[in-house]
């Protein structure tokens, strides 16, 4: 018997076992999330769906709230459920179902599906045949980068030669890793925070604001699925990132790094952090790191995220191209107002803007 239901506090532990243990599952629909959604002004609705008394799937609805009592409700890589199962179709169903009525008693005149589903991947199908409407957008990064975690030598033989190079040369060069795992260590996210800043001042994108990575790592930190790792050379901190363990996939989710003044040498601290990124991932149980971003196919060398991609290409893996969304259209006559004054109107997001958050409008 199918049974979609709000979540209870009881659900903590099995949406986290069921998460981990999914492909269809990232940070985006972690627990702890909520509270990060809930900053953005997008407060999750959370939901389950039981077959047979056993919760098989998830779905984190991050709502919106539009004019006139209005919402928009978005499912940010979800729903997260075994699409390979042989009960996937009717599992689907009843999530489509579920949320739909949820949805229509909140008031939404929309709900954005976003699974966590490969382009072309036979499953999209299940979500094709519920009759919602197709967008090939994406809310967030629409590609990215996933990397098999093996031994040290299979890790280092995927890599390009000069990412090799890279991380042998920080090697010799003295530069070293800290981890931190204490997610009271505020000063660890106050340093990560000022270098991504910094990176991303000199690319041009918006800026991160402090109290949001305060608040990420002492949630996903706190819950031990979270840490900061710093690459130094001496007592100069020259690169930091935060690395997300969920199951068996790890997440490279914030980075930023202190560009060589003219004339200083080059220690290539940050394929130093990647690297030992990771081995620590594996050493948690990862199988697969998602460097989470990466230009889209066929993107020239002007693209914003063109050399963060060539950095991360070179780490080997394979390229990956997420689906796209889906609509599931509650109100046609407000859905249709609304796409028409261009409050709905979507596309794909900066890869550096904050992961998890819907887009208000990106384009003309």
């Amino acid at each position: 018997m199918i049974r979609f239901r709000p979540v209870t506090d009881g659900d903590e532990e099995t949406w986290q076992r069921l998460l981990g243990a999914s492909d269809a599952g990232d940070f985006l629909h972690d627990w702890a999330w909520a509270d990060v959604a809930a900053f953005d002004g997008q407060p999750q609705r959370r939901f389950v769906l039981e077959d047979d008394g056993e919760v098989v799937a998830l779905a984190a609805a991050q709502v919106r709230q539009l004019p006139l009592g209005r919402a928009f409700w978005y499912v940010p890589h979800g729903p997260v459920l075994d699409y390979a199962h042989p009960r996937a179709a009717d599992r689907v169903r009843g999530v489509v179902i579920g949320l739909r009525e949820a949805a229509r008693r909140g008031r939404a005149v929309a709900v954005k599906l976003e699974p966590r589903l490969e382009q072309g991947a036979p499953a999209t199908g299940l979500l094709d045949r519920m009759r919602l409407r197709r967008e090939p957008a994406t809310v967030q990064v629409g590609q990215t980068r996933l990397v098999p975690l093996t031994d040290d030598e299979a890790l280092l033989a995927g890599f390009d030669k000069d990412t090799r190079y890279g991380v042998r040369r920080a090697e010799r060069e003295g530069v070293t890793v800290r981890r931190i795992t204490d997610a009271g260590d505020v000063v660890a996210i106050d340093r990560l925070h000022e270098l991504v800043t910094e990176t991303q001042q000199r690319a041009g994108f918006p800026l991160p604001t402090r109290a949001r990575y305060r608040l990420v790592w002492e949630r996903l930190g706190g819950a031990g699925r979270a840490r900061i790792l710093e690459a130094w050379h001496e007592e100069r901190l020259l690169a930091s990132a935060m690395l997300v363990i969920e199951g068996e996939r790890s997440f490279y989710l914030f980075s930023g790094s202190l560009r060589e003044a003219p004339g200083e040498t080059k220690r290539y601290a940050s394929y130093a952090l990647q690297w030992a990124m990771m081995r620590d991932a594996r050493d948690l149980g990862a199988h697969t790191h998602d460097l989470w971003g990466i230009a889209p196919p066929g993107a020239s060398q002007r693209h914003p995220w063109h050399g963060v991609g060539l950095f991360k290409k070179g780490f080997g893996g394979r390229e990956v191209v997420w689906t796209g969304t889906w609509d599931m259209i509650v109100d046609p006559n407000a859905y249709r107002l609304r796409r028409a004054t261009g409050i709905l109107r979507g596309g794909l997001r900066s890869a550096l803007r904050a992961p998890g958050a819907l887009v208000r409008r990106v384009g003309p």
